[in-house]
């Protein structure tokens, strides 16, 4: 819900820019307010899909088709200024969903439990009652994980398209109600991790995105190359920070995370 919510607030911004800006400014900042709008439209009808809301999910549709044919800028003048009509609408679909069924609260659960998910796969993604043998490529281990995290976030994509590409990068999963990339790593030796590293500073410099504001990465290790704190202090000296959240999963194949 706070996606939500973050993306009606990003409209307004840009919206009000849009009403204050010069003439060759005002493509750039009405695109962005449209973007942002119809962002927080489809989040929301995922999230309805998810919790089984029907009915409100049939009408927040329409809304949005409404809102298609009227446009997704519609405006009115409020006490000191503009405002969106279709963002304020859905504000007070938000309150009332979060207040009827405690969703900001659960939601919130799942973001922060991202990386708590990825850790816990492990055990699923080795299991010998379900696969006869851990994963020995990184194909392997992203589709497993996948399978996994499907299961929580059904508006999962597989290889995403960036609207910003980066030479010879395509992120492995992308999980657009939680804004968030994720890349998986397979390592066997020290060789192999060098080379990974060298990877993870050239995916992350200079990136940056209007659609994903975390980006993951998940390292499985066939034995112990790399302390999972100096994977994260790769990062660091990465400056991925300054662009994204960016965090490190470490597996490790027959043992516990650390």
């Amino acid at each position: 819900m706070n996606v939500i919510q973050s993306l009606i607030s990003r409209a307004d911004k840009a919206f009000m820019q849009l009403c204050n800006s010069s003439k060759d400014a005002e493509y750039e900042y009405k695109l962005a307010a449209e973007h942002y709008l119809k962002n927080a439209f489809t989040h929301m009808l995922v999230f309805l899909e998810v919790h089984d809301l029907q009915k409100t999910y049939e009408k927040i549709n329409d809304l949005l088709t409404i809102a298609q044919k009227e446009g997704l800028l519609k405006s009115e003048v409020g006490i000191d200024e503009p405002y969106l009509v279709w963002g304020s609408v859905l504000y007070l679909y938000l309150d009332a969903i979060a207040a009827s069924y405690n969703a900001r609260e659960s939601i919130n659960t799942v973001t922060k439990d991202i990386i708590s998910i990825l850790r816990a796969s492990l055990y699923s993604i080795t299991d010998p009652k379900v696969f006869p043998l851990p994963p020995s490529n990184e194909k392997e281990v992203h589709d497993r994980i996948e399978s996994v995290l499907r299961c929580v976030f059904p508006d999962l994509k597989h290889k995403p398209h960036l609207t910003k590409p980066i030479k010879n990068f395509e992120p492995d999963t992308g999980l657009p109600s939680v804004r968030t990339l994720i890349e998986y790593k397979f390592i066997s030796n020290e060789k192999e991790a060098k080379s990974v590293a060298d990877e993870v500073l050239t995916d992350t410099r200079g990136y940056t995105s209007k659609d994903w504001d975390s980006f993951l990465y998940v390292i499985y290790e066939m034995r112990r190359v790399m302390p999972e704190y100096k994977w994260n202090q790769h990062l660091k000296e990465c400056e991925a920070g300054q662009r994204l959240s960016s965090y490190l999963v470490s597996h490790r194949k027959g043992k516990k995370l650390l």
